[in-house]
Formats: structure tokens, C-alpha cells, sequence
């Protein structure tokens, strides 16, 4: 695993497109929350209210809150990483690395196990940033609470991670069909809105089936969370059915992956 993970890193090394896409990740993870404080002391230097309401009293960035807010933003910002496997995937093919790996030895099952373990390897760093950041934003802006409201919706990254892992799972699967980087990155972009199209205009009768599409599903998992702030019935939890139906698509998407693999004249 060691050998095969170290050989994939080594590769991305050399990519500027790798560094740049990651610190500008890195920085809106950590940048997003303290805009959103800046914007409700903005809100309130203007003297605005909600009916009355103070804004820098909304709990958006409060245990347990934050854990839910944050992480449902958080999955915006997932095309970042994405363009980075995107990028490193095509261009093995685009150079003929792939090619030149399986002359030396390395058999297609390596080179899809490599991708994976840089996946999971992106995909728990990023968790891990997501999960420092929620915490170190609640203890500072969260006024009082106790050991059992900081922790109570951490669940949340957990369902964040798999989301990453199944979105980059899904984009990797994406280039080893179509093999040019720009195209997958286009499709990428457009395939979530053409999906929420598709899902508005199934026939009532199969409609159900939409909630089942891929990132469909897995955007299930972590349900919109502010208009609890508006009174209005929400799932402030993390959505378990859908957590299975995410990991079945990875587990596809896995499979799709190495079928084409062992068929393609890399």
C-alpha cells in the first residue's frame, strides 16, 4: 500500500495545478466560517434585525450547529479536488504513464488500488481539516455549552468524508471513460444540475427512484440545514439509508473502474 501510495504521491508532486487547487481549498475551508462572521457583524454594524432578533445570536457557527453547517457548505467546495484527480488521471493516460507503469511491473489492479489510496489519503485530510476548523471555530464562537454539545453532531464529518471519497471515486471513474481532462471536468460540473433535472421530471409514480441517484444520494446523506433557523422541519441528522446506498455506488464505481481497466489497450 506504502509503495503504492508513495509512487502515485511522488507523481502529483510535479503537478503546480495540484498545490494551487489544494491551498485554495485548504484556505476556503478555513476562510468560510470567519466570513460568515464578518458578514453578521456586517449585518449588525447596520443595525438590521429579525424581527427583533440580534443576527450574531443566530447559532450558525455554534455547537452543536456548526457541525451541520458547515459540512453541508463544505460539499460545494468538492470540485477543487476533484479537477486534481481529474487532471493526474488523464494525464497518465494522455503521457502514456499508465502504459510505461505496466511494462514495468506494475499491474492494472496497482495502478487503480494507487488512485484509490490518494483518493482516501485527500479525503481524510481533508475531513481531518474539516473537522479541526468546526472544532476550533465552536470553541471560540459558541458563548457556553458543555463536553456533550461539542461532539453531538460530529457524525456529520463522517458523512462528509464519505461524500468526498464517492465524489472523487466518481470522478475518477469519469476520466477513465472519456480520458481528457477538460471534457471530464465539463461533465463534472454540468452532471449534478442534468441529475436534479432528470430527478424534477420523473413521473410521480417512479419518482422515488430519483433520491437513489448516485450523487443524488449522497448529497442525502447531509440535508440542507438552515431552515431550521426559519422554524421550519429539517433532518439535523445524518441520513443512515443513504450512507448504504453511497457506499453500493462507490463500490460500482469501483468496479466500473477496473472492468474498463482490464479491457482498455492502455
Amino acid at each position: 500500500m506504502l509503495r503504492l501510495l508513495r509512487i502515485d504521491l511522488l507523481k502529483l508532486a510535479n503537478y503546480r495545478a495540484f498545490w494551487v487547487l489544494n491551498i485554495l481549498y485548504g484556505l476556503l475551508i478555513i476562510g468560510i466560517p470567519a466570513g460568515v462572521i464578518e458578514f453578521l457583524k456586517w449585518l449588525d454594524r447596520l443595525g438590521a434585525d429579525f424581527d427583533g432578533f440580534n443576527p450574531m445570536k443566530i447559532p450558525v457557527l455554534h455547537f452543536p450547529d456548526i457541525w451541520h453547517n458547515t459540512t453541508y457548505v463544505y460539499t460545494f467546495l468538492k470540485i477543487f479536488m476533484a479537477i486534481i484527480i481529474v487532471i493526474s488521471i488523464s494525464n497518465e493516460f494522455s503521457y502514456k504513464t499508465v502504459r510505461q507503469n505496466i511494462i514495468d511491473g506494475m499491474s492494472r489492479l496497482d495502478f487503480l488500488k494507487s488512485k484509490l489510496y490518494t483518493i482516501l489519503v485527500m479525503s481524510i485530510a481533508s475531513s481531518l481539516l474539516v473537522f479541526s476548523t468546526c472544532l476550533l471555530t465552536g470553541l471560540i464562537y459558541t458563548p457556553e455549552y458543555d463536553f456533550g454539545d461539542v461532539f453531538s453532531g460530529v457524525g456529520f464529518v463522517g458523512a462528509y468524508f464519505i461524500d468526498l471519497f464517492g465524489f472523487l471515486v466518481f470522478s475518477f471513474f469519469m476520466t477513465v471513460l472519456l480520458k481528457r481532462s477538460a471534457l471530464t471536468v465539463f461533465i463534472l460540473l454540468i452532471y449534478r444540475p442534468v441529475e436534479a433535472i432528470s430527478i424534477a421530471h420523473l413521473p410521480e409514480s417512479i419518482e422515488v427512484i430519483g433520491e437513489y441517484f448516485p450523487l443524488q444520494a449522497m448529497s442525502n446523506m447531509i440535508e440542507i440545514p438552515f431552515p431550521k433557523y426559519a422554524f421550519q422541519e429539517i433532518k439535523d441528522y445524518v441520513v443512515m439509508p443513504f450512507v448504504g446506498v453511497s457506499l453500493a455506488w462507490i463500490a460500482l464505481f469501483v468496479y466500473g473502474i477496473y472492468s474498463k481497466l482490464k479491457s482498455s489497450d492502455l
